[in-house]
């Protein structure tokens, strides 16, 4: 039961919790409307505010940013060039001369070169690192957007750790992946140094810069809500 105040009288009447429609004061019985229809209490929820251009932007970014991290998986992201060009990925080099190519994993290097093994498998870590919090961080924005919109009801611990972590995860993929870039640097250095220095890609350029904006537009949303 709920207790309302006579929009006429003020004196206080008793209704039912899910009632609805026109009523009478018992009091000075004048007519009243009172609470909604079960349709209109459904549709609570479904209606959001429209999406801001904040969000929209912070959204495109870290659904390119993942996108990104798994082309990346099977993309080079550092190349030397001499004689031959050598380029690096998360799971090997790639050697290209002349027309042709081979392919090596950083596992068939740990008897012939272990240092650059080592790196390289460093490297492989980081990037498959990122590709993960990359998806976590998505996962979290999914779920405070449907539960904004009402069209998704979440546990307690669930929408805590969406809200309280979309940070962490958004930074986490963003060093991650620069950190296995310089990892993986720093080995190609030890170990082709003297054919030339290595560079990064065109992508891997990108994709930093994208993981670099998208961090910058979490901290903006973050700061406008």
């Amino acid at each position: 039961m709920v207790d309302i105040q006579c929009p006429h009288c003020e004196d206080e009447i008793e209704l039912d919790d899910d009632a609805f429609g026109e009523f009478q004061c018992p009091h000075c019985e004048g007519e009243f409307e009172w609470g909604e229809t079960p349709e209109a209490r459904g549709m609570e929820g479904v209606y959001s505010a429209p999406m801001s251009g904040i969000k929209l932007a912070s959204h495109a970014l870290h659904g390119a940013g993942g996108l990104m991290l798994i082309i990346g998986v099977f993309t080079g992201w550092i190349a030397i060039v001499f004689d031959d060009m050598v380029s690096a990925g998360p799971f090997g080099l790639k050697v290209s001369f002349n027309g042709f190519s081979a392919k090596s994993g950083w596992f068939s290097f740990l008897e012939e070169d272990s240092v650059l093994a080592i790196f390289g498998i460093m490297f492989m870590i980081l990037i498959l690192i990122a590709i993960v919090v990359q998806i976590a961080h998505l996962v979290f924005r999914v779920v405070i957007h449907m539960e904004d919109s009402g069209t998704l009801e979440v546990g307690q611990e669930m929408a805590f750790n969406s809200y309280t972590y979309r940070w962490h995860t958004s930074l986490a993929a963003l060093v991650c992946s620069v950190a296995g870039l310089i990892v993986m640097e720093i080995g190609l250095l030890i170990a082709f140094g003297e054919f030339g220095f290595p560079l990064p890609s065109l992508f891997a350029l990108l994709l930093t810069g994208v993981l670099g904006a998208q961090f910058c537009m979490m901290n903006v949303e973050l700061a406008n809500e």
